[in-house]
């Protein structure tokens, strides 16, 4: 018998933010704490992926264009290691076209973004992804 409830989200959830800007981060380090989440930011993919071993955050924001490797790569890594592939990922990125999406959603993405957003929908559709929910659109659809 199948004995798990529905994934609640923690009080103030842990956001992996992966951008390689830096004014970027320190935006995000600024705006999603008054929403209820606390914030770690990576500048690379490289760190993100020891980031995100190390300390597990609850869900992961990722821009599509980085450093060294891309974050296609990062989420090759993250969703084929059983230490991470249950964190989800969700895309912020400036490359809103349709095959983008469409890869997002493919390799597993549990939303997608395009730069800018309002961090007021981030932050709605980041704890509906850490709820569970999956009926209905997505915020993200609406960008």
């Amino acid at each position: 018998m199948d004995r798990r409830h529905p994934r609640k989200p923690p009080t103030r959830p842990l956001v992996l933010l992966v951008d390689g800007h830096q004014d970027t981060r320190e935006l995000y380090m600024v705006a999603l704490p008054p929403l209820g989440f606390d914030v770690m930011t990576v500048a690379d993919s490289a760190e993100a992926y020891s980031r995100a071993w190390e300390s597990h955050p609850d869900i992961i924001v990722t821009e599509l264009a980085l450093r060294h490797r891309d974050g296609w790569e990062l989420l090759r890594h993250l969703k084929g290691d059983p230490r991470t592939r249950d964190i989800p990922v969700v895309v912020v990125t400036g490359d809103g076209q349709p095959p983008a999406r469409e890869r997002a959603t493919r390799e597993g993405c549990a939303a997608f973004f395009c730069k800018p957003c309002l961090l007021e929908d981030l932050a709605l559709e980041l704890r509906r992804v850490l709820i569970g929910n999956t009926s209905g659109e997505h915020a993200s659809a609406r960008n």
